[in-house]
C-alpha cells in the first residue's frame, strides 16, 4: 500500500471513534450502528492492527462521508427542490472576519447532512484552497518531495473551466482534471484557486456586455451539459468563497447567489463591511432587476467573547439586521488555528469541540433557510 498523500493533510491518520463519527453525522450512535448494519459499510476496529488494542471501531474520513451519502440515497436525509442547485457567497467586505473558516466548515458540515456540495475558490489568496488540503502553488518536484501524489497538485482554477466561455471561440477544459475531492469519492468537491486566478478578473473585465452576469451564464451552460466534466446540477450547492473586497469576481458570485452568508466579526469595522456588501447587493438588483437573484442575507456573529466590551456594542449595531442575524454566533476560539496548520476544516479533526457545535447548529439554520429558498424557486 502506498504512503503517498493526495493532499497535504494528514487524512488517513484521522479517525473517530463511535461518538465523534454520530456527532460528524448529527445521528445518534444506536442509529449509526443500525446504518452500519443495513448498509454493510466496513469500518476498521482497533485490535486488527493490534491485538492489545480494544476492539472499538475506528471510521476513517472517507467512511464517514460514505455513510453520510447511504443516508441520502435511503432518502434518510433530503436536499433541496429542483434539479437547479443552491448557489452560496460567503461574502464580506473586509478580511479576518472568518469567511474562508465559515466556508470551510458549512461545506463539510452540508455534506455530512447528506446534501451535495461544490466549493468554488475564487478568492486570489487561496486560503479556502489551502484549509481543503492544497498548496495553489506546489510543482511536481516538490510533491514528490513531500511525498504527495499528483492529486495534490493544482493544476487549474475556477478560471481554467469558466474562462473559455467568455473569450471568442474558447475551447472548453475537462474539468474533472480540476476538480479535487480531499475526503475521498462522497465528500464535497472542490475547485481551487491559484496566483494565477487573477486572469478571471482580467477577463471579465475586458468583456463586453453584462459582466457581472458571466458566471450566471456559465452555470447555465454547465446545466445544459456544455461544460465538460462539470453539471453543476449534480450538486445541491454550490458555494464560493469570495474575496474579501468589491470586484468582477465577487459581483458574479453576488449576482449569481440564492443566499450570501456574511461572517460579521464583532468589531465595529465589521458592521461597515456588512453596509457595503448590501449596498453592493442593491446595485446589482437596481442594475439587472429581474436578471439577478434577490438573494437571503444570513449575518453570522463570529469572535464571539461575551469577555470583551465590544461585543454588546455590536450586539446593538447589529440589531437593525435582526430579521437576517443567525440564531448562533461563532465562538472566539485558539482551536482554528490549528485547522489551518493540519489542512482541514475543524470539524473533521474535533467534532466535538465548541466551535464545530456551534457551526453544526448555524448549518442546520442554514439548511432550513436552504430548504424555504428551494420551495420559494419551485413555487
Amino acid at each position: 500500500m502506498s504512503d503517498l498523500r493526495p493532499t497535504y493533510a494528514y487524512i488517513g491518520a484521522v479517525e473517530h471513534r463511535l461518538k465523534s463519527a454520530a456527532a460528524l453525522l448529527g445521528v445518534s450512535e444506536n442509529t449509526l450502528r443500525t446504518t452500519l448494519a443495513e448498509s454493510g459499510i466496513e469500518v476498521r476496529r482497533a485490535n486488527q492492527d493490534n491485538p492489545n488494542a480494544p476492539a472499538v471501531r475506528l471510521f476513517d474520513l472517507p467512511t464517514i462521508f460514505q455513510i453520510a451519502e447511504y443516508r441520502r440515497a435511503k432518502k434518510l436525509t433530503k436536499g433541496p427542490e429542483g434539479k437547479k442547485p443552491i448557489v452560496i457567497a460567503i461574502e464580506i467586505i473586509k478580511g479576518g472576519t472568518g469567511k474562508t473558516t465559515t466556508a470551510a466548515e458549512v461545506a463539510v458540515q452540508l455534506q455530512l447532512q447528506g446534501l451535495k456540495v461544490l466549493g468554488i475558490d475564487i478568492d486570489i489568496q487561496a486560503n479556502f484552497t489551502q484549509l481543503m488540503g492544497y498548496e495553489a502553488d506546489l510543482t511536481e518536484d516538490e510533491a514528490a518531495m513531500y511525498g504527495l501524489t499528483e492529486e495534490a497538485i493544482v493544476n487549474g482554477t475556477f478560471a481554467t473551466i469558466c474562462g473559455p466561455f467568455i473569450e471568442r471561440n474558447g475551447r472548453p477544459v475537462d474539468a474533472k482534471a480540476i476538480i479535487k475531492y480531499p475526503f475521498g469519492p462522497s465528500g464535497p468537491a472542490i475547485i481551487p484557486a491559484d496566483t494565477f486566478f487573477s486572469d478571471l478578473e482580467h477577463d471579465i473585465s475586458k468583456t463586453g456586455g453584462k459582466r457581472e452576469l458571466v458566471f450566471q451564464k456559465f452555470f447555465k451552460e454547465s446545466l445544459a451539459g456544455n461544460v465538460p466534466g462539470l453539471n453543476v446540477g449534480d450538486f445541491d450547492v454550490v458555494l464560493f468563497d469570495c474575496p474579501p473586497n468589491i470586484s468582477f469576481v465577487a459581483t458574479n458570485a453576488l449576482a449569481s447567489a440564492d443566499i450570501v452568508i456574511a461572517p460579521v466579526k464583532m468589531e465595529s469595522f465589521s458592521v461597515k463591511g456588512l453596509s457595503r456588501l448590501i449596498g453592493e447587493v442593491h446595485t446589482l438588483k437596481a442594475e439587472y432587476g429581474g436578471e439577478v437573484k434577490d438573494p437571503e442575507l444570513v449575518i453570522l456573529p463570529t469572535y464571539y467573547s461575551t469577555n470583551l466590551p465590544r461585543v454588546g456594542r455590536m450586539q446593538e449595531k447589529l440589531a437593525q439586521y435582526r430579521a437576517n442575524t443567525s440564531p448562533v454566533s461563532i465562538s472566539q476560539s485558539e482551536e482554528f488555528p490549528k485547522s489551518t496548520d493540519n489542512y482541514m476544516p475543524l470539524t473533521v479533526i474535533k467534532p466535538t469541540c465548541q466551535p464545530v457545535k456551534e457551526y453544526r447548529m448555524f448549518v442546520d439554520h442554514l439548511i432550513k433557510r436552504i430548504n424555504e429558498v428551494s420551495k420559494a424557486r419551485a413555487s
